[in-house]
């Protein structure tokens, strides 16, 4: 089943939930992670992107947000959903703060070259460049947003992103004055976390694929890497310790088998012959 948009939404707090995580990391919620699914290839994140119902809604939040684009008239703009982000993100000027972040009142947040980046204005300054693929987590309040992301090497801040994922920092981008009125700010936030999140997980979905989900989530900072940086050699569970996974044979590690056995085959991965025959041969280590 290709993931939807729901999906990627906390049931919780409504904030973008990396289709990785297990938990929001906005509010600690539990969700479910899809990454059994992303270890056997793509989860629909890219087809979600490209979906002609996508582009529908990029074109419809594009044009009732953003002023400059109404008055360029409706055919002189991007109708892509990476061009709506990126009108809405240039829309304001902000005010931003964050765990790596210098407080800045007057800033900018473009899309540029596949990254959100924060600038200082007037003088350019770069404050941030978060890549698309590194973001975690996007959190809609009244007048602002908040990215949880990977941070580059030097810059965690462990635990600032609550206990689903330690490793993340975070960026609040919060309106001082821009084009849109009051009573649309709200709603211009909280577009630009629901489709940001998107734009995020298609761009998850391709970096994952490139390299290969293990490096990946040593980039999310899901996993552990070796001494010099570089992903752990081996799958996702290779990568634990030792003394966190339970014995093979133990009642617990059948337990786990079956249960991600039975994910498979909910996730439609497995056939009936195919889920039968696995689950036999898990029963058979009792």
């Amino acid at each position: 089943m290709w993931l939807t948009l729901d999906e990627l939404r906390c049931s919780e707090c409504d904030a973008f939930v990396h289709p990785l995580l297990d938990a929001c990391p906005s509010c600690g919620t539990a969700c479910t992670s899809r990454r059994l699914e992303a270890a056997a290839g793509p989860i629909g994140a890219v087809r979600l992107v490209e979906a002609p119902e996508t582009e529908r809604v990029a074109h419809n939040i594009t044009v009732r947000y953003t002023m400059k684009v109404n008055s360029m008239g409706s055919g002189a703009f991007d109708a892509t959903l990476t061009g709506a982000v990126g009108h809405l993100a240039d829309a304001l000027t902000y005010r931003v703060t964050g765990d790596v972040v210098p407080i800045t009142d007057e800033a900018s947040l473009t899309l540029q070259n596949g990254a959100v980046v924060a600038q200082a204005r007037p003088s350019g300054v770069l404050l941030a460049a978060i890549p698309l693929p590194s973001i975690a987590g996007a959190a809609a309040g009244r007048g602002k947003i908040t990215l949880h992301y990977a941070a580059g090497r030097g810059e965690r801040a462990p635990g600032s992103a609550g206990a689903a994922a330690p490793g993340l920092v975070r960026l609040t981008a919060a309106n001082r004055r821009g084009f849109l009125a009051p009573k649309a700010r709200d709603d211009h936030y909280r577009d630009l976390a629901r489709w940001l999140g998107v734009l995020a997980a298609a761009a998850a979905e391709r970096r994952w694929t490139e390299i290969g989900l293990p490096a990946y989530l040593v980039e999310l900072g899901l996993a552990a890497g070796d001494p010099a940086g570089g992903p752990t050699t081996g799958s996702v569970d290779e990568a634990a310790p030792t003394a966190e996974r339970p014995a093979a044979g133990s009642p617990s590690s059948i337990q786990s088998s079956l249960v991600e056995l039975e994910q498979l085959r909910v996730a439609g991965l497995l056939a009936d012959g195919e889920y039968a025959e696995k689950r036999r041969e898990i029963l058979a280590r009792l």
